[in-house]
């Protein structure tokens, strides 16, 4: 049960903004199969289990944007691809922008990055704790 909570709250994603921006969020495990790594929709997490959580994104072109998405307990993030990605340490309260999107903190509990323009994506990827 305690899984199925941090499937709901990953997939989660909240624009500030008062306008209508379209977030999509897709979930996938990565595992190495016969020597490959293959990814495949997540139905069911278990510990240890590597995630690429994938956020896209479809805003008004003339705007700019901020989104904020919370880090499941469960998770550890790891890396983002989003260069400008900030963190928050402390449930959102404060925010620190990376020197490297590539090596994340664990004790991460959030993430916000700022969009401009109409269209985009973000992906993050975590290990089930």
């Amino acid at each position: 049960m305690r899984w199925a909570i941090a499937m709901a709250a990953l997939v989660a994603a909240t624009p500030a903004s008062a306008q209508r921006i379209a977030i999509d969020r897709s979930v996938y495990l990565e595992r190495w199969v016969g020597g490959a790594m293959q990814v495949e929709p997540a139905t069911q997490l278990l510990r240890g289990d590597r995630v690429v959580t994938i956020l896209s994104w479809d805003a008004p072109e003339d705007g700019s944007y901020t989104v904020v998405s919370p880090v499941p307990a469960g998770l550890a993030v790891q890396s983002a691809s989003h260069a400008n990605v900030e963190i928050s340490l402390d449930g959102g309260r404060s925010w620190q922008r990376l020197a490297d999107p590539e090596h994340i903190p664990q004790a991460t509990t959030h993430l916000r990055w700022r969009l401009e323009g109409s269209a985009g994506r973000l992906s993050y990827r975590a290990i089930v704790r």
